[in-house]
């Protein structure tokens, strides 16, 4: 396979952009690709499956278990238009289940929970959601050879030098020892081949995930049933808030992995203690030199700030909300914005939530931005 990250725009889908993705924004690839209901949410919303290809090796993959992780539904469908408009071969080994919203009901809200405020990632024992008791059903009948849990992660996340993490895997443990089995190596050997791909693509911004076990997780009941499982997270890079760069590194991944399973070699998987754990040291912005005010003094210190992330249901569109994280010696985190406040001569009360406009002002006034 000859997979160039510069022909991309050769079969992204131009169709499903930004964050805010619901079944309305999908129905129009979902017909490309001959949809089925599989079932039904808390709200009576449709769940669409898709089955695509016609080979001996199965793999059910689903997006959006977390209504407000998108990123990867849009890059489910930028690998599949690679499989029909530039490379149909691994249909022949391969077929897919995919679930490419499993949660409406919190895609709609832009919600982790679904409606009834339940983690459809915490529920894989007591399946107590209709979600959740679907999902399974898709599993048992689809008996897949290969599980894809696709998810998004936080800005927050870092690698080595605090670099960001735009992409992370994990293996799911299959109990509580962390036991190398026959399936959990399967998933190492596939991550650990996206890995030697992917490294070369964006060298010291892939993650690995704590692997300690919780059967709540699909993924870690999954790996226990012993059905090789993949946690796929799209991560974050510079100011990519609609993650629209990260969708592509995501789609690569993905395409990467289904070609090392159609060649159904795993002996390839001590690479996977290779790749770095994730760590939380970044912050959307981090101001340093701040003068904050004490009584009638004040003292530099440095700021850290994270977006909450607001839907605007009229506009349809994620608002991205500056909230003060924390404040003081912040020398082991770093920014996806850094500003230094050494000029600002004005001090500012940290403790003052609705101080954080005033402190944006002087952000966008150091940057130049109007």
């Amino acid at each position: 396979m000859n997979l160039n990250i510069d022909n991309y725009i050769d079969f992204y889908e131009n169709d499903i952009k930004g964050r805010y993705i619901t079944n309305s924004k999908i129905l129009q690839l979902l017909n490309k690709y001959n949809p089925k209901v599989a079932g039904y949410s808390v709200q009576n919303n449709p769940i669409y499956s898709l089955s695509i290809g016609t080979g001996p090796i199965k793999i059910l993959i689903w997006s959006q278990m977390h209504g407000n992780e998108s990123t990867s539904t849009k890059a489910i469908f930028d690998c599949l238009s690679y499989l029909h408009k530039i490379d149909n071969t691994l249909l022949s080994s391969l077929k897919l289940k995919i679930v490419p919203i499993l949660n409406p009901d919190g895609a709609n809200a832009y919600s982790r929970e679904n409606y009834n405020n339940i983690d459809l990632n915490r529920d894989s024992v007591n399946l107590s959601q209709p979600e959740s008791i679907l999902l399974r059903e898709l599993y048992n009948d689809f008996k897949p050879d290969f599980c894809f849990n696709m998810h998004d992660q936080r800005t927050i996340y870092s690698l080595d030098n605090n670099k960001s993490s735009i992409i992370s895997f994990l293996a799911p443990s299959a109990d509580t020892e962390k036991t190398e089995t026959e399936a959990r190596t399967k998933s190492m050997s596939v991550i650990s081949y996206v890995y030697t791909k992917m490294n070369k693509i964006i060298p010291g911004n892939i993650g690995r995930y704590n692997d300690d076990f919780n059967i709540n997780c699909v993924g870690d009941s999954f790996q226990s049933f012993n059905t090789p499982t993949i946690l796929f997270e799209s991560g974050h890079i510079s100011q990519d808030y609609q993650r629209e760069i990260s969708r592509k590194f995501v789609c690569f991944s993905l395409i990467y992995a289904l070609e090392f399973i159609s060649q159904n070699n795993f002996s390839f998987y001590k690479e996977y203690y290779k790749i770095p754990e994730n760590k939380t040291q970044l912050c959307d912005i981090k101001i340093s030199n701040i003068k904050q005010k004490e009584s009638n003094k004040h003292k530099i210190t440095d700021l850290s700030i994270i977006y909450f992330e607001s839907l605007n249901s009229s506009k349809e569109i994620i608002e991205f909300i500056p909230e003060i994280k924390e404040y003081g010696n912040l020398l082991n985190m770093s920014g996806h914005i850094e500003v230094d406040f050494s000029s600002i001569n004005e001090t500012f009360d940290l403790n003052n939530s609705n101080i954080i406009s005033e402190i944006i002002y002087h952000v966008n006034k150091l940057r130049n931005i109007h």
